[in-house]
């Protein structure tokens, strides 16, 4: 018997031109999954190249200078650590002046998608670079930064041993080169720690320098005198290997720099203030925080009683009121 049946083809070119058709939202979806993959891998090299060109420009000079390099004192051992996705960690030790020079690289969150598109606008990221020198030596009592014009009042106020020890000053050598904000107790200790050299070799960098703190109390690090320089908007900046060495010759310069004689009896004098100062603020604080806690118990305390039944509400409210009547009674005094 003869099949009568004819077979028709199917026609995948047509089937797949009405998939949009069809299926809109579903297509929209499947590509924004896409572009979040190829952002995710992109952003995560991207980050990934800048971190290694950290290393890769600095790696010999470390090597000269330090004794251990990397993130372990193996001779194999990793040189960067990676702390998360967009940050890394690096370390030398085995120098003179100094503890150590740890750097914490931030960079933009170039894998998240939604944080480059959304929150970019609202909460603009920058990469930057942090070093961190924890001093070896026991410097004089020295207390500056120099920051960028638009961060330099808020970073006083988020730091207290500048709000309360150093002032805007007006360095000549530094004012010609830099367009940086110059704060410090005093003029001696910075126009001897920037020489002209060093203000010129600075200026290369200037428009990436966010700020360079010392500081000899425990604000920075749990160690009390320690350098910080941040660079920020790096993606431009192909050799860090000056900088370093030029944050370098600020730590010696520091670690051998005498205050004269009433000079540092006046610094220290300011410091016995400024002890006292933040025995109060950190008092203060602690009462802030108690109220605070007080009041969030009181709150949670609030709701839960708005959310029993009208009868176990007034029988609260009732009981409440007795026990305020005889703490009342308890504290009064009685005479004869």
């Amino acid at each position: 018997m003869e099949d009568n049946q004819t077979q028709i083809a199917f026609d995948y070119v047509a089937f797949i031109k009405q998939i949009p058709h069809n299926y809109p939202y579903e297509c929209i979806g499947f590509l924004l999954f896409l572009f979040y993959i190829f952002m995710y891998i992109t952003g995560n090299a991207t980050n990934k190249k800048l971190a290694l060109k950290f290393a890769s420009t600095t790696y010999d000079f470390f090597k000269t200078n330090f004794t251990y390099v990397g993130v372990t004192n193996k001779e194999n051992g990793p040189l960067l650590q990676s702390i998360s996705s967009n940050s890394f960690g690096f370390i030398a030790q085995g120098r003179n002046n100094l503890n150590c020079l740890a750097v914490t690289i931030d960079l933009k969150k170039r894998q998240d998608l939604l944080s480059m598109l959304l929150f970019s606008f609202i909460w603009p990221e920058r990469d930057s670079i942090t070093i961190d020198i924890p001093l070896a030596a026991t410097p004089q009592p020295i207390c500056f930064a120099l920051v960028k014009k638009r961060d330099a009042k808020s970073y006083k106020e988020s730091n207290i041993d500048l709000k309360y020890l150093c002032e805007k000053l007006s360095i000549d050598k530094i004012d010609d080169n830099l367009t940086l904000v110059t704060l410090g107790e005093g003029k001696e200790p910075l126009t001897t720690i920037f020489d002209s050299k060093l203000c010129q070799a600075l200026k290369k960098y200037d428009k990436y320098i966010q700020n360079i703190h010392f500081t000899d109390q425990k604000t920075l690090l749990p160690n009390p005198y320690s350098l910080r320089a941040t660079l920020v908007n790096i993606e431009s900046l192909h050799d860090y290997t000056e900088f370093i060495q030029l944050m370098l010759q600020i730590v010696d310069k520091i670690a051998n720099f005498k205050l004269s004689q009433t000079f540092r009896q006046q610094y220290e004098e300011e410091r016995v203030k400024f002890e006292e100062i933040k025995s109060r603020d950190e008092k203060q604080k602690k009462i802030e925080e108690a109220q605070k806690k007080k009041t969030e118990k009181l709150q949670k305390e609030k709701q839960k009683i708005l959310s029993l039944p009208r009868e176990q509400q007034i029988k609260l409210q009732e009981k409440e009121k007795r026990d305020e009547i005889k703490k009342k009674y308890a504290k009064r005094t009685m005479y004869m």
